[in-house]
């Protein structure tokens, strides 16, 4: 008899709720409304953000989570204003490579600029990058037409070319580019390849690698520089858990080799592409974090908003309160009814929030500029931390109202009126 009693008020409960909801339509839209702009805007910019990390890790996995990168910082020593700077060089790759165990494979890169040219077209500013033997491996770059350079291409600097995948489709429209002969700046090179795609050409978003010509390292120096330094250097760990005693290690032989030189200006920076993903890792968590603090603005006003419009209802509906507790309504049940109508408000306005963001993410899908990757993305997550943050938001705006109404005597409320 208990249960059964029970569950006849807890409908009741429900119905009257739901009854005084219905009485008060514009000022229950008015307050959902608040709330679903705040949960939207949460959700939204929430999920742009992880489409862009997301975006970031792909990159970032193009090249490797393994690998340590050098380059050198030319800044003038105030000990030796005027001693050589340091560079980069083939050599020290062999070297690293001999005095230490911690890479399994390494490379060299230089670069050029200069007008791309066919018997047809042209590309103005197009980018070179030389690379040594195991570029393409250590870049993660595979052939999709032709070949890549062969050992004696590296050795004597020969004139030959591997086109990333948009300049191929660039510069040969409705034709195999392998074959061909292009024109950088005054030099005639052979197009022995072309490359598979490394951005998303749906979405019309080329990396960087899919714009480039690749040249044997030395060519790339016989042309554009009149030096064999490199620009920087590559090395794959054996182990990602030594990145850190791999630089130091790194440092060190560079050092020995630079100062054998005599260059005296400048330094090395040696990073890893852990850390460097760590970094980012920090930054994007970052943005989130200020992001839903801007979007929970939004969502404590629509709180206040709740409460607001149920402070008015108490004070209207004193006499009925009154009536219901004279007829045998406990102030657990007036309280119930208050934090349920705070809850249903909360709720819906956050759905239709929710639902909202999701038609917005769909929308993004058919952008095609927008690269797949970094498409926002509302995950299950993102979904029922929402919802979560929602119930928490619809107790809080109900709970003072509900006492308020709850703590009503039922004489002075008759007696009022």
């Amino acid at each position: 008899m208990r249960i059964v009693g029970s569950s006849v008020i807890a409908r009741n409960i429900v119905s009257e709720a739901l009854s005084s909801l219905r009485g008060r339509r514009l000022q229950v839209a008015l307050s959902s409304f608040g709330i679903a702009t705040g949960i939207a805007a949460v959700v939204l910019l929430v999920s742009i953000v992880s489409g862009m990390h997301r975006y970031a890790i792909t990159q970032f996995s193009s090249v490797g989570g393994d690998i340590i990168r050098v380059t050198i910082n030319p800044e003038r020593s105030t000990r030796d204003p005027r001693g050589f700077t340091v560079t980069l060089r083939t050599p020290d790759i062999d070297a690293v490579m001999n005095a230490t165990s911690h890479y399994s494979a390494a490379m060299a890169d230089n670069s050029g600029f200069g007008v791309l040219r066919t018997t047809k077209r042209s590309s103005q500013g197009a980018s070179v990058r030389g690379l040594t033997p195991q570029g393409f491996e250590m870049l993660n770059l595979r052939s999709e037409r032709g070949r890549l350079f062969l050992p004696g291409e590296y050795d004597n600097g020969a004139r030959v070319a591997v086109l990333g995948a948009d300049l191929a489709a660039d510069l040969f429209t409705s034709e195999s580019p392998v074959g061909q002969t292009i024109v950088i700046g005054e030099w005639p090179y052979l197009v022995v390849g072309a490359l598979e795609w490394v951005g998303d050409p749906n979405a019309a978003d080329p990396a960087q690698q899919d714009r480039t010509v690749f040249v044997p390292f030395k060519a790339c120096a016989a042309t554009f520089r009149g030096n064999e330094n490199a620009n920087s250097m590559y090395f794959r760990l054996t182990d990602p858990a030594g990145a850190a005693d791999a630089i130091l290690a790194t440092r060190a032989i560079l050092d020995g080799r630079r100062k054998q030189r005599g260059e005296t200006t400048g330094s090395f920076n040696v990073v890893s592409s852990v850390e460097r993903m760590a970094e980012l890792n920090l930054v994007l968590n970052a943005i989130k974090v200020v992001v839903s603090l801007v979007g929970g603005i939004g969502l404590f006003v629509g709180a206040v908003g709740i409460a607001n419009v149920l402070l008015v209802s108490v004070r209207e509906r004193r006499q009925e309160i009154g009536t219901r507790r004279a007829v045998g309504a406990t102030r657990r049940a007036i309280f119930a009814g208050f934090l349920l109508e705070a809850l249903a408000m909360t709720l819906s306005g956050g759905l239709l929030g929710i639902l909202f963001a999701w038609a917005l993410t769909k929308i993004a899908i058919l952008i095609p500029q927008v690269p797949v990757a970094a498409r926002p993305h509302i995950s299950l997550v993102t979904a029922t931390v929402a919802l979560c943050l929602l119930t928490l938001v619809g107790l809080v705006a109900g709970v003072w109202p509900a006492k308020r109404a709850a703590a009503v005597y039922p004489a002075e409320a008759l007696r009022a009126d």
